[in-house]
């Protein structure tokens, strides 16, 4: 038959797909979501690893600062260990509520030396020690420096 006679016949049938078929759009949700899913994993793991690097820093920080306290100090420091309790900003807090712990200890001066050692611990809590910082405190003319 001519297709100019019978118009209905002549329907042209076009065989290429125009889409995307239901079993390409489930694999590639599939995929998506495995990706997705490693990179949550990624940021878990990338957001534990910076916490700790900054309580790390922090403690670090205050370490220091308390032997820079104790150097400044007008008066002679005594040998002993004393304690104070830190939010997690290096502002004074309550023990209970507190995230950093320094524990500083002072040995007597030398024999022929008016320094003393000072070993200053800082403990973050439910962590334990995080820095630890030993110097020298005072200086040869009697005071400290």
């Amino acid at each position: 038959m001519d297709r100019e006679l019978h118009p209905i016949l002549a329907v042209a049938r076009d065989t290429s797909s125009a889409g995307f078929t239901l079993v390409e759009v489930l694999t590639a949700l599939a995929l998506v979501s495995v990706l997705v899913a490693g990179a949550a994993g990624l940021l878990n793991v990338a957001s534990t690893v910076i916490r700790s690097a900054r309580l790390s820093t922090t403690a670090s920080l205050l370490a220091l600062q308390k032997v820079e306290q104790l150097r400044a100090s007008p008066v002679p420091v005594t040998a002993g260990t004393r304690q104070d309790s830190l939010a997690v900003d290096g502002s004074p807090a309550p023990p209970e509520s507190a995230v950093f712990v320094r524990r500083w200890t002072v040995t007597s001066a030398w024999a022929a030396s008016p320094s003393s050692s000072v070993i200053v611990e800082v403990l973050v809590r439910g962590a334990g020690p995080v820095a630890e910082l030993q110097a020298v405190v005072g200086s040869a003319g009697g005071g400290p420096s």
